[in-house]
């Protein structure tokens, strides 16, 4: 993707304009500190030559007076203070601002993908933007960072220019010929390596999951037995040593060209002292002025080079944070509805009309047509076989995609024009991939279901005890103080159907209007899913439940059973009533109900 001069400005803009947001005192001592930095290597060189001048001066009059170099000496004290200060303020609110950037910029990250909603995010080329802009972290800091020294060096650049214009104004023209050159090499470089970063960042991505595989001692169990160890571990090592291959060809040319370019540099910077030796000898200037010419001669050349990488290393950056700006720039934050929705624990109707969606990317409608009417405290169970679009659905009522044909009615309004906040207030759900919280604790991993509530222990061990919980998590050594993983000091790592009852626990805790039950039974014995449902339903009265499950003795209670088939209901009663029908649903509970006897 080309892009042009105003788009790198508008990155500028956008960089600066979050450091100066953010931290804006650090960041203006930081340019101001730095751009007077840079201006003292020249006075320092002037006050060199004037020191070397006055030293002869002293010595050909045949005199010895250390007074003498006493005004000399307090400037070069002075200058060197002044440095030394200017330099601890630029080195250390750099450090500062790029230890402290890291965090608001992840917390920025954080704040849009929420905003952007689970369908961008489940987009792959969000995926990997996203991965990008956190490898690239550092890039920020590295972009403010270049951006002050190009000031800086442009500062410089400009009196350095001025001065030798009367000393030695053939250099600038040669030097800046050879200056060039060495720009355009490393420009080519520094871009076939970003362009093989941002080719290569799913295969990365991959590598990534390679490594949390190898080094989790979970995972570690399936793998060592099966021989994958081995399998896994080649794939991440011939990945790394393509990597390193591609990398270093490219590194390897750009250093026989840079070595090339540093040979004409030196040809460059020779020119120039030929030029001011000139003057030395024609004796149109001093020993001093020589010496200070010199020192402007070298200071010049240091600025083009530092300028005119700058300038590369600007636009390699600006090519990494566009990626990153494009994340919030092309991806708009889910558009958020105004309604709100009734007040404290009210249930709400929900009524699907007319449904159909396919995810977007794809041509296939994974539900059709569908029309569905919730009464509010009604309970509803959702069957059918993988694929038939029941997690869809979900989806869909709680608003992670909008729908694309029909519309979804909460107490008659349009689910797109609800206030999104509102309408999660109203949710419980609890997904067959729930979150495990293995950092926090069992009393945090159940408060965690509704953060907003105040709730004692009391209530945690009750919702731990309708989730048939209580009884181990009294078993552990902490209790509800318990750290939920062993790599945690004093912590424990729970079976996965323990896991999957603190969820529960959760659920229960939250104790929302609207309660969606996504397969969560999928790693419990059938004894204590009996258990926990017997709870459901005897706790759990005057609220809407959904439940979807493969396992009909946990729908069978259930006030409708309604079984998806492609997309589409095919059949919608109660348990009973279905068994009469005598079609799919009827044919599945007795297939499954033979595995039993």
């Amino acid at each position: 993707m080309q892009r042009n001069f105003f788009y790198y400005f508008k990155i500028t803009k956008w960089v600066v304009g979050f450091y100066f947001k953010v931290f804006p005192r650090l960041t203006l001592l930081y340019v101001l500190s730095s751009v007077i930095l840079s201006l003292t290597n020249i006075f320092n060189a002037y006050i060199l030559g004037l020191i070397t001048d006055l030293a002869i001066n002293i010595f050909a009059k045949g005199t010895s007076n250390v007074s003498d170099f006493f005004p000399v000496i307090s400037l070069i004290l002075a200058t060197n203070l002044v440095s030394g200060i200017f330099g601890v303020l630029s080195n250390q609110t750099f450090l500062i601002i790029d230890h402290r950037d890291g965090h608001e910029l992840q917390k920025y990250l954080h704040n849009h993908l929420r905003s952007l909603g689970v369908g961008n995010l489940e987009n792959p080329k969000v995926s990997n933007i996203s991965h990008r802009f956190m490898e690239e972290l550092h890039s920020f800091a590295q972009y403010l960072q270049r951006l002050v020294m190009l000031f800086g060096d442009t500062v410089t650049f400009t009196v350095a220019t001025f001065l030798l214009l009367k000393s030695a104004p053939l250099f600038i023209p040669i030097f800046l010929v050879v200056s060039i050159f060495r720009m355009f090499v490393n420009r080519k470089y520094i871009k076939e390596l970003w362009v093989f970063n941002r080719d290569t960042t799913e295969q990365r991505r991959k590598s990534g999951y390679t490594t949390d595989i190898l080094t989790d001692s979970e995972a570690l169990k399936e793998i060592l037995i099966t021989g994958g160890y081995k399998y896994l571990n080649k794939q991440f090592h011939d990945f790394g040593r393509w990597v390193a291959n591609i990398v270093g060809g490219i590194r390897r040319n750009w250093g026989i060209f840079s070595m090339i370019s540093y040979v004409t540099d030196s040809i460059g910077f020779g020119s120039g002292i030929f030029l001011i030796l000139q003057r030395l000898l024609a004796r149109t200037i001093t020993v001093g002025q020589f010496t200070f010419e010199l020192r402007v001669l070298k200071i010049f050349g240091e600025s083009v080079n530092t300028l005119l990488n700058s300038l590369v290393n600007l636009q390699e950056n600006s090519n990494r944070l566009a990626e990153m700006r494009e994340l919030f720039e092309l991806y708009e934050p889910d558009e958020d509805g105004v309604l709100e929705i009734g007040s404290g624990n009210s249930v709400p109707s929900i009524e699907l009309k007319n449904i159909s969606f396919k995810y977007p990317g794809t041509k296939k409608d994974v539900l059709h047509d569908l029309n569905l009417i919730i009464r509010p405290g009604e309970r509803i169970a959702i069957v059918g076989e993988n694929g038939a679009g029941k997690t869809t659905l979900i989806k869909l009522l709680c608003r992670f995609y909008r729908t694309g044909n029909g519309e979804i009615l909460i107490d008659e309004k349009n689910i797109n024009q609800i206030k999104i906040s509102s309408w999660f207030s109203k949710l419980g759900v609890l997904f067959q991939d729930f979150n495990k919280y293995t950092h926090l604790t069992v009393e945090e991993n159940v408060k965690i279901g509704a953060v907003s509530k105040y709730g004692d222990e009391a209530q945690v061990n009750r919702a731990l005890e309708k989730a048939d919980a209580l009884s181990f998590v009294k078993e552990y050594p902490l209790g509800l103080k318990q750290v939920l993983n062993e790599k945690f000091k004093d912590g424990i790592r729970p079976s996965t159907g323990q896991w999957q009852k603190i969820a529960i626990a959760r659920f229960f805790y939250r104790d929302a209007p609207v309660l969606i039950l996504d397969e969560p039974t999928a790693s419990i014995d059938a004894v204590a899913e009996s258990q926990i449902f017997d709870n459901i339903y005897k706790f759990i009265k005057n609220k809407t439940v959904i439940i979807v499950s493969h396992r009909f003795s946990t729908v069978r209670n259930a006030d409708r059973i309604i079984v998806l088939d492609e997309g589409r209901i095919i059949e919608d009663g109660s348990h009973e009533q279905l068994l009469k029908l005598n079609g799919k649903y009827a044919r599945a509970f007795k297939l499954q109900a033979k595995g039993y006897q």
